[in-house]
């Protein structure tokens, strides 16, 4: 059992020696490295380090947890491990990496549970990358770094089941969802020079967007006729895609949302 005084000798230690681990980032970006709970905003210009803070905290979240932030001192830490602490802050020296870790990590965080989400599969490619320099195949592996749509995409093939649709899904690229809204169109006796599947497609997407059920857009769009020919097109679509087990681009995110809403 340690001391008042060692307990505090013991939490200066553990903020300075991580300071100095990651001493290689500006004030700015180990704020924000170390800054493990609740919502964090970073805003900075092109090729000032945002990707290498999200590197950086993402193995700080893995490695450490949240100890730079937190009061509490892990109940088997000795006088002994507090003197190593103090000789490997001034010497570098005495604690392999494993052993430093456990005597100051609080709550690290498991690779699996961590999401890193971006926009083109050229970011999700090179955050993985550098995930892997940095945590190693083991756990870089573990955490989930990829597009909006592929991280949708691995959700609902685990659990689509729950929302009546087979993991066997099939997506849809633009030309297969503009010829099911043509064979809409015909099922309906609407034609294409009236509506236009392009257009009709576009709409479609906006409302899917804006997380609007077919049932959802019907209500948001009376008064205007035009625009409630197409909510009787995109439930007709909809429903052709249910049931070839078929999820158009813009589905994969909506789906997704309504899995976790229902």
């Amino acid at each position: 059992m340690l001391t008042e005084d060692l307990k505090e000798q013991y939490l200066e230690l553990r903020r300075a020696i991580l300071k100095k681990e990651y001493a290689y980032l500006n004030d700015k970006q180990r704020e924000a490295v170390f800054a493990a709970n609740g919502p964090l905003l970073i805003l900075a210009g092109a090729g000032s380090g945002k990707t290498t803070v999200l590197i950086n905290r993402i193995a700080y979240l893995i490695r450490f947890g949240n100890a730079y932030e937190s009061g509490d001192v892990p109940p088997f830490v000795t006088e002994a491990d507090v003197s190593a602490l103090l000789e490997y802050y001034r010497h570098g020296t005495g604690l392999s990496d494993t052993r430093l870790t456990a005597l100051l990590a609080d709550r690290p965080v498991k690779p699996h549970a961590i999401l890193a989400i971006t926009f083109t599969n050229k970011a999700a490619g090179e955050l993985k990358d550098r995930l892997r320099r940095t945590l190693g195949p083991e756990d870089s592996d573990g955490v989930w770094a990829a597009t909006f749509h592929s991280t949708c995409v691995r959700i609902l093939r685990r659990e689509c089941e729950r929302i009546g649709y087979k993991r066997s899904f099939t997506i849809y690229d633009t030309d297969d969802s503009r010829r099911v809204i043509k064979e809409t169109l015909e099922a309906l006796q609407f034609t294409e020079k009236d509506f236009p599947p392009r257009l009709v497609h576009e709409v479609i997407s906006r409302a899917k967007d804006k997380l609007l059920t077919p049932e959802q857009f019907a209500r948001q769009s009376q008064g205007d006729h035009r625009l409630s020919q197409i909510a009787k097109i995109y439930a007709g679509y909809q429903r052709r895609l249910f049931e070839a087990n078929a999820f158009d681009f813009d589905d994969l995110i909506m789906q997704t949302v309504r899995l976790f809403e229902e």
